[in-house]
């Protein structure tokens, strides 16, 4: 059967499993399987923008419902083109400076922060890693679509505890590992490709992040 949708997924785990004492435990295991996929992948699959306004005064904005990581952070400027801001890590980021444009950015909780206050109202663009989650408001994702095994096998990974097989639990997560490695491989392939062909050399802050892309 074909693997598109959240009915769909957990309707795959319930036949590999095929325990009807498990079918009502499957949400849980998709849930659990989608924290630890959350974790170790950063596929170009979950990258996504969200737009984002900064109000007058205000110094952080909320992160965005599904945000996972940071790659970048463009300002609007009066036509609507984008600027790149600068990324600082926290600790750095001095919020003592007057209101005015925006000029660094950082990660502060669950909030986006400034280097000062706005003097005004901004438009700003986000491009981030989003979480991967799946519901019933929400059936579907780019990673279901493109790698539905590495979602199942994750799924059945989850329900390993409640097998009580070994062998079985094993091969699940040989199954997924292959998987994710497959995956990790591809987007490598695929982000290196990007580079190469890219018009604008990468620009570096700190150890290994390129603020333009996010690597």
């Amino acid at each position: 059967m074909a693997i598109t949708t959240y009915a769909e997924l957990q309707a795959a785990a319930a036949n590999w499993l095929v325990r009807a004492d498990l079918t009502a435990r499957i949400p849980e295991f998709v849930a659990l399987a989608e924290s630890r996929l959350n974790r170790v992948l950063r596929a170009r699959l979950a990258e996504t923008e969200a737009a984002l306004t900064a109000t007058a005064g205000a110094r952080t904005i909320p992160l965005p419902a599904g945000f996972a990581e940071p790659l970048a952070l463009w300002i609007l400027d009066s036509a609507g083109d984008r600027e790149p801001l600068r990324f600082e890590e926290p600790s750095l980021v001095d919020a003592s400076a007057a209101a005015g444009r925006p000029c660094r950015w950082s990660i502060d909780g669950a909030n986006l922060a400034f280097d000062r206050p706005c003097d005004r109202v901004y438009g700003l663009v986000l491009r981030m890693l989003a979480n991967f989650t799946l519901s019933d408001a929400q059936p579907t994702n780019a990673l279901l679509t493109a790698h539905p095994d590495a979602y199942l096998f994750a799924v059945l990974c989850e329900a390993g505890p409640f097998l009580r097989d070994d062998e079985l639990a094993q091969a699940y997560e040989a199954r997924l590992s292959r998987a994710l490695d497959e995956i990790n491989a591809k987007d490598a392939r695929a982000r290196a490709a990007r580079t190469l062909t890219s018009d604008f050399p990468p620009r570096r802050h700190g150890a290994g992040f390129d603020i333009i892309r996010g690597v």
